[in-house]
């Protein structure tokens, strides 16, 4: 089992157990079985779970009300609304002040 070679690189089983590396991506095909339950020793999951931040609903209504006022900045510009423009920038500015100071951006 430890003999296992990958042929592509010519990485080794037991180099995976010594080092935790494998040595090119054909690696992952070869050594599929023990890397996956290697993981899962490791993790305790073999798939990727993500992680999100823990936000309040008003944050989240800040971020998406930032994102948005961005959008609508990007689309006044396209459409030569200048004068809309201004106003625009001087929200984003409070809106970033607060998001900062609450270490969201």
């Amino acid at each position: 089992m430890y003999n296992k070679i990958c042929s592509n690189c010519g990485c080794k089983l037991s180099d995976f157990y010594n080092t935790g590396m494998l040595g090119c991506e054909e690696c992952y095909r070869a050594f599929n079985r023990e890397v996956l339950i290697a993981l899962k020793k490791i993790q305790g999951k073999t798939f990727h779970v993500g992680k999100t931040p823990k936000l309040s609903e008003f944050e989240r209504q800040l971020l998406a009300e930032y994102q948005a006022l961005i959008k609508e900045k990007e689309k006044a510009t396209i459409e030569g609304r200048f004068s809309d423009i201004k106003g625009i920038n001087q929200r984003l500015i409070t809106l970033a002040e607060e998001l900062k100071s609450k270490g969201l951006i």
